[in-house]
């Protein structure tokens, strides 16, 4: 995502107009600078629908190996080309230092660290993850290279352990790879009337929410990366709607009511700013207008739930607004039908969010000048 495509200008987007209106995304570790203008900087702006998409020449990625909070945690990059299934693909790994501003930048000489990389198709139900063969890469000190097909087309998901790590680098990507190769070259699948179903439950569960919290981590596929958490909460008849963000990377906000609060990197404080807007979860649901091409994968457990998986295509739009075409993945609950984690692959932009803490109360309260905001309930992670 280049900057200007990251940073909204507008106080308060009208809703005919306001592109990804859920997800209240603050990009503040791929463009500190323009976001410390621009007053309402934590909706991502979604790219503007255009034709015929620029193409990146490989896919670059990268994920933190665990908590990116802390501040021994590896991130790890992936690159990919050329993103097509059922030819030659390459995918580089390597080990990444976590730092305090932007993305973090590749580590030469700790290619040891990284003890296997995995593969999954999750268009195929049931097929295990393959173990794929890594070898140093002779072009690059410190990665390593694996080949693979990467067949069938569809959803897939790749992960890096890390030696002594407790969790993989996670990354969900669609073969083939739109920004590679084309919005084109992406199969058209036919629209199942039980996938349909299960997107209607999902999408009724979301928009009745009150208060939830979610995970997100956020990607350009030239190598910016950011992860963020935040909750969100609709209020009730004695207290205003509100949100709270925090980057990887120092950034924090809080909003109550139409008042808002940001504390940028460099010890520079918070700042109390009027005109500002919640997008409560009862909007979400202006994300997925005319989603089609639903399709069930297969099923996986989240937080003790087992989830059915379900992709679908939301298309290029230009009424009511103006948005690009956008393919995602959803794990919704078999037993509450909650939409527990979601990836979504488009133009320039990769995202998985992990929700949690469903319906449980969030109290904000305005952030002191020496403290971190703290909302109830269940720590984000």
């Amino acid at each position: 995502m280049s900057e200007n495509l990251l940073v909204r200008q507008d106080d308060a987007p009208d809703r005919r107009t306001r592109p990804r209106s859920w997800l209240p995304i603050a990009v503040a570790a791929l463009a500190l600078a323009l976001l410390a203008a621009g007053a309402g900087w934590w909706f991502l702006a979604r790219p503007q629908a255009i034709p015929d998409w620029d193409r990146i020449p490989q896919l670059d990625l990268a994920a933190p190996a665990g908590d990116a909070f802390l501040s021994d945690t590896p991130w790890v990059s992936l690159r990919v080309v050329p993103a097509r299934p059922g030819e030659e693909n390459v995918l580089r790994v390597q080990m990444t230092p976590r730092t305090v501003r932007g993305t973090p930048a590749p580590l030469t000489g700790l290619a040891s660290r990284i003890v296997a990389l995995t593969a999954q198709p999750l268009s195929e139900a049931g097929t295990p993850p393959e173990t794929l063969a890594l070898q140093p890469d002779p072009e690059a000190e410190g990665a390593l290279i694996a080949t693979t097909q990467l067949s069938p087309s569809g959803w897939w998901r790749f992960r890096a352990e890390v030696e002594g790590g407790g969790e993989a680098a996670e990354f969900h990507l669609l073969i083939p790879d739109p920004n590679i190769n084309g919005p084109a070259a992406v199969p058209v699948d036919g629209s199942s009337p039980e996938g349909e179903a299960l997107f209607q439950r999902g999408m009724a569960a979301i928009t009745t929410l009150r208060d939830v919290r979610f995970t997100q981590w956020i990607a350009d596929g030239k190598g910016n990366s950011a992860l963020s958490v935040h909750a969100v909460t609709a209020g009730d008849e004695d207290t205003p709607p509100g949100f709270i963000y925090r980057a990887a990377g120092g950034m924090e906000a809080v909003i109550i009511g139409s008042t808002r609060w940001i504390n940028l990197p460099g010890e520079l404080g918070w700042q109390r700013q009027e005109g500002a807007t919640v997008v409560l979860p009862s909007e979400w649901d202006e994300e997925y207008l005319r989603a089609t091409g639903f399709t069930l994968l297969g099923e996986e457990t989240i937080d003790g739930e087992r989830c059915r998986l379900l992709a679908f295509v939301v298309p290029d739009l230009t009424e009511p607004r103006r948005q690009t075409v956008a393919w995602y993945l959803w794990w919704v609950g078999e037993e509450t039908g909650y939409v527990r984690q979601e990836a979504m692959v488009s133009r320039l932009h990769y995202m998985l969010n992990r929700f949690s803490d469903f319906d449980v109360p969030i109290d904000l309260a305005p952030p002191e000048e020496t403290a971190t905001p703290v909302a109830s309930g269940t720590p984000v992670s």
